[in-house]
């Protein structure tokens, strides 16, 4: 059940009194869909980044995040593939190359799952992709493997068949669809052939990611913030999809970004402007975890 009246926009917000730890979603909250990065972002995460602890929470592959995270002075742990994987930062930082740091938590799909997942897409014609090792692997050499390769900045890995190679396990299979009805009627097919099986969300309307029902950024966040011994009632969260739902649940003030779908402005307290107007900036100065 959805609220009938909208959250207000972030001047007009009840702000939390305290706030011990921020939590960021990075495609369509931090960064745009050209990935570019709002100077302002970058300097305000950094500096919040000296009072609590700030973590990204992000539906990209380790080493597609990394950079990022990198780059806005990020040192918690980062939550990537929708949740299904929580690593350490590396310690110490080697500098611009791809390091791992220590695992902390995996929640990997089943391989049943994932393979019907494969059946299905394959049965409509749709682009999909699974995860090994922190590898991107298709099937095919398609414009969608190409866009969301450009998206994550990460090399493809052909294989001949998507099945055979997540039977020893995927951490989620992504369908790319570049017309968003079709992608809509995808979220519905994979939901009704997965059911409890796996949980089906959108990241970009033209992403529809399959991962393992343990997984989620709500279940991630919820651990991290255990681990860091923060409350969650003072914990703030920036999203702008469907796959930060349950993330802007968790968390006692979740924060959505200006035009995101209805389900995901529900749990919200209110909105904040897009990447290109770095809305996440001005939220870190309302809550005085920045400087203006």
């Amino acid at each position: 059940m959805t609220r009938s009246v909208a959250p207000p926009p972030l001047a007009r917000a009840v702000l939390p009194e305290r706030v011990d730890m921020v939590v960021l979603d990075l495609d369509g909250t931090c960064l745009d869909f050209h990935q570019q990065l709002h100077p302002r972002v970058e300097a305000a995460v950094r500096q919040a980044g000296e009072r609590v602890p700030v973590a990204i929470a992000t539906g990209r592959m380790y080493r597609s995040a990394l950079p990022w995270a990198r780059r806005l002075g990020v040192r918690a742990p980062l939550i990537c593939y929708q949740g299904a994987l929580v690593e350490a930062m590396p310690d110490p930082d080697p500098g611009e190359g791809l390091a791992y740091g220590r695992l902390i938590s995996t929640e990997t799909l089943d391989t049943a799952a994932a393979q019907l997942a494969i059946a299905v897409a394959r049965e409509h014609g749709w682009h999909r992709q699974a995860y090994v090792d922190d590898n991107l692997l298709c099937e095919e050499d398609r414009a969608e493997a190409r866009l969301y390769a450009h998206v994550g900045a990460v090399p493809i890995e052909f294989v001949d068949d998507l099945a055979l190679a997540v039977a020893g396990g995927t951490l989620k299979i992504v369908i790319v669809i570049l017309d968003r009805d079709e992608a809509l009627r995808c979220r519905v097919a994979m939901t009704d052939a997965l059911g409890a099986r796996a949980w089906v969300t959108p990241s970009y309307p033209q992403f529809i990611e399959i991962a393992s029902p343990r997984a989620g950024k709500g279940p991630a966040v919820r651990r991290l913030a255990a681990d860091l011994g923060v409350d969650l009632a003072r914990t703030v969260a920036i999203g702008d999809a469907p796959n930060d739902v349950d993330m802007l649940e968790a968390v006692g003030f979740g924060v959505a970004v200006e035009g995101a779908l209805p389900e995901v402005l529900d749990p919200a307290a209110c909105t904040c402007p897009p990447p290109g107007e770095a809305g996440v900036a001005d939220v870190l100065i309302a809550l005085g975890l920045a400087g203006a």
